[in-house]
């Protein structure tokens, strides 16, 4: 049988609007934005606890998310917390003086790793990159919007390779 290799585009809603308001959210104190990263201001020096939708059944899992600002404003350190999964992520928002653009770092403790590029796109925070895991990787678009009532909502797609 021969194989067929096709491309789907997934989409899946991670997040779903139910993230904190704003006047819940502890700032923390950090240093203020450089210029060359004041497109995360709507992230820098929060923290987001909200509900994020498990992939395979739908249920609601409690989920924590850490945007620090770092080394005198030229970082945005992330982090993010699942207990019920025992996820881990921490990765770096950062200026890249080569490609002129705001980007992104990040890696989990299952050894997944994202690289992307940070843009604004119809008004809200947008990363494009890659997510590769030990087997493949997929090119991912996250989106952060932020509502007037001070909620965050983060949608994720990707796109997929699968074989038959």
């Amino acid at each position: 049988m021969e194989k067929t290799l096709f491309i789907c585009c997934l989409v899946v809603l991670f997040a779903t609007p139910v993230f904190s308001q704003e006047k819940d959210i502890p700032r923390i104190d950090g240093p203020v934005l450089s210029d060359s990263l004041k497109i995360m201001e709507p992230l820098a020096n929060k923290n987001w606890i909200g509900e994020i939708k498990h992939l395979r059944d739908g249920r609601l899992l409690k989920i924590n998310r850490n945007f620090q600002v770092i080394w005198n404003g030229s970082i945005v350190k992330y982090s993010s917390y699942l207990p019920e999964m025992n996820s881990f992520i921490e990765g770096y928002y950062y200026w890249d003086w080569k490609a002129k653009q705001v980007e992104v770092f990040i890696i989990t403790n299952r050894g997944v790793l994202q690289k992307g590029a940070v843009s604004v796109e119809n008004g809200m925070l947008t990363v494009k990159g890659t997510i590769s895991f030990p087997e493949r990787s997929f090119e991912y678009k996250n989106t952060f919007e932020f509502t007037a009532d001070g909620k965050m909502i983060d949608r994720w797609s990707q796109t997929c390779l699968y074989g038959r």
